[in-house]
């Protein structure tokens, strides 16, 4: 059965068959809407949702209810994936994130009309927290290859490299949140930093039910970003008759809205600036970034 929402003006639909994924970095806590005052998160990449098969190794950030940022200090790196307790003293909303993760600059060529990476992909490296300067982090990992691209034939080496080509450096960041509520929600926490690309919620993130919607908006630089795709995905699809998978755009003043009929952990993930069709041309900043979320009955 296909079930078809309106997004931004444009028509989504739920299809048979969750979308293939690259190893895509997310946030998942154990709760989302904890008792306690604290709250256990996994942090990993995986190929299937939410399955940890890389380490996320990041500085990590919550934001309180005041709408205070500060650093995760308690956190444990495993062989699948990294976990910390978030503190929430206080009863409201609270976000988690891992701020800006800048990867190590890639230089491009323009070669017969069409950019190449030069040499192999760069690692992921320096990391920076929200509203601060990036700082180093342990055990790098790889950006995935430009989209609608053959890997292969859009690498060259170095010595390959013509004279006088056209060149130009790219940074590739990540960006992983989520959001938890202890009693009441609160809203201090959902506002956007301003830096770089994020996603704010209308809606209140831990008060999405079967049956309702999520409305957000997508800003860069806090500045709405239209005509912007998205993407979202259940975890726990791999024994569901049909798996769900959701594509939409932001519409002229950069807002979308989802609905769900079924409960379940889900995560959003946006690529910034869109992908065009045909071989990529790289960004000087391109951002991906993902927040997990959960629809309740």
């Amino acid at each position: 059965m296909r079930h078809a929402v309106m997004v931004g003006g444009m028509i989504g639909a739920l299809a048979l068959g969750q979308v293939a994924q690259a190893h895509t970095p997310y946030l998942k806590p154990s709760n989302f809407a904890p008792q306690r005052a604290f709250v256990a998160v996994e942090a990993a990449l995986t190929e299937v949702f939410f399955v940890p098969d890389v380490p996320l190794r990041a500085d990590f950030w919550i934001t309180n209810v005041e709408g205070v940022t500060s650093r995760v200090e308690n956190v444990t790196a495993f062989k699948a994936a990294v976990v910390f307790d978030a503190l929430l003293p206080a009863d409201g909303t609270y976000r988690i994130s891992t701020g800006e993760r800048l990867g190590r600059p890639t230089k491009w060529v323009k070669v017969d009309g069409v950019w190449k990476m030069v040499g192999n992909a760069s690692p992921m490296g320096e990391r920076a927290g929200q509203d601060r300067p990036a700082a180093a982090g342990p055990a790098p990992q790889p950006p995935a290859p430009p989209a609608h691209a053959d890997h292969d034939s859009q690498m060259i080496d170095e010595a390959a490299v013509p004279a006088g080509a056209e060149a130009m450096t790219s940074q590739a960041i990540s960006r992983s949140e989520t959001y938890v509520t202890r009693g009441a929600p609160t809203r201090a926490a959902l506002k956007p930093t301003g830096r770089g690309f994020e996603v704010q919620p209308l809606s209140h993130p831990n008060q999405i039910v079967a049956g309702g919607a999520f409305k957000f908006s997508l800003l860069n630089d806090g500045k709405p970003a239209p005509g912007v795709g998205f993407s979202v995905a259940r975890g726990g699809d791999a024994y569901a008759d049909s798996r769900f998978s959701y594509t939409g755009v932001s519409d002229a003043v950069g807002t979308a809205e989802v609905k769900f009929a079924q409960p379940g952990i889900y995560i959003l993930e946006v690529d910034y600036p869109p992908h065009g069709e045909g071989p990529p041309t790289p960004a000087v900043r391109s951002t991906t970034y993902t927040l997990t979320f959960e629809v309740t009955r």
